[in-house]
């Protein structure tokens, strides 16, 4: 072989290896792609009422903590929403200071990241503590307060957010449209109005199950997530209101009255799977079905926990992560703490850290 023919075919050997290599490449980011759509995860933030209130042991840091660790990891750990089951505050109007801490933390979910321009996308729900009267869902009960900063005025801006009950400013009961993973969800977010209460008002729930019904046939396509103060009580013989590292799923939790009038009204939509609640301290978990689909509902709230006996620790800064697995088709939940020293908590009892199938 010639000089010229060896050059000419050291030449071409050498392009066809760096466009084998640059297709092996491209081929592996693609793969990693893949895989990295396969699993998300969803951030449940429980009743924080005792951070806000600096009471019963709980502290500001401690409500920082979860949203400083939340946005530091949601990239790494893929943190695609983050939900608040209600009870932001304790107090309702009587104490703006608590509303003014609240709106601090949260907001920092809305500082712009890489992907996020708007930042991460999060829901809060109104529970009893956030309405003046203590449980009462009328719009004026959330107006000063959860309205001034939680407002539809404040959401309307953002790309996930999908609308609210009434034609007021109320964001009492509202929805969150987000996509992940190949999949579309809705979160729908329904306020506290628990039957039996001496606020419980029958015709305002029909009247937002109405509405509810009618944001679910809309987007009939989406997987639903209903999220309420108020679904789920621990199970019977639990010790997980105050005790950490207990508990098991073993026994399914009972409904609330109104996580029972929920799920009895809402069962008959195939495309609601989950259902979030915290309210009734504990933690708790059930599986329902109904022509076929299943939904199952978890309970997660804190605030009654003690560090110690008869000394109360408000709720200990833990929250939820929960991974959904596209592919093995499953929901894993861990339950951590995060702490400033990076000494993280994480519960990993049976009902803290857990995997049930995702849509069975």
């Amino acid at each position: 072989m010639t000089k010229t023919a060896q050059a000419f075919f050291r030449k071409h050997l050498s392009l066809a290896f760096y466009f084998c290599m640059s297709l092996v490449a491209c081929k592996s980011t693609q793969v990693e792609k893949a895989a990295d759509e396969n699993s998300f995860q969803i951030v449940v933030l429980p009743d924080t009422q005792y951070y806000t209130a600096l009471k019963h042991g709980g502290t500001m840091e401690m409500f920082e903590e979860q949203i400083k660790w939340i946005k530091q990891n949601q990239a790494a750990e893929k943190i695609a929403y983050v939900a608040h089951v209600g009870d932001i505050v304790d107090h309702g109007r009587a104490k703006p200071e608590e509303w003014d801490r609240a709106r601090k933390v949260l907001y920092q979910l809305e500082a712009p990241t890489k992907g996020l321009p708007y930042g991460i996308p999060y829901g809060v729900a109104v529970g009893n503590h956030d309405q003046t009267p203590n449980g009462n869902p009328t719009d004026s009960s959330t107006r000063v307060g959860f309205e001034q900063f939680f407002g539809r005025k404040h959401f309307e801006p953002r790309p996930y957010y999908g609308g609210a009950h009434g034609s007021s400013d109320s964001n009492d009961n509202h929805y969150d449209l987000f996509s992940t993973g190949g999949l579309d969800f809705l979160v729908l977010y329904l306020e506290y109005n628990e039957p039996g209460d001496s606020e419980y008002n029958a015709a305002l729930e029909k009247e937002v199950h109405d509405w509810a019904e009618s944001i679910l046939t809309k987007h009939a396509k989406r997987k639903a997530i209903i999220v309420s103060h108020s679904i789920l009580a621990r199970p019977a013989g639990s010790k997980s209101n105050e005790v950490a590292g207990t508990g098991n799923n073993s026994t399914p939790s009972k409904f609330t009255p109104q996580g029972k009038s929920i799920y009895e009204r809402f069962k008959k939509f195939p495309n609601v799977f989950m259902m979030l609640s915290g309210h009734r301290s504990g933690e708790g978990l059930r599986r329902d079905e109904f022509n076929g689909n299943v939904i199952k509902s978890f309970l997660a709230d804190y605030q009654s926990r003690t560090s110690e006996p008869g000394k109360r620790n408000g709720g200990n800064g833990l929250m939820r992560l929960m991974k959904f697995d596209l592919k093995a088709q499953t929901i894993s939940v861990r339950t951590m703490a995060p702490r400033a020293n990076g000494n993280h908590l994480w519960e990993e009892d049976e009902d803290s850290q857990f995997t049930v199938p995702l849509f069975k």
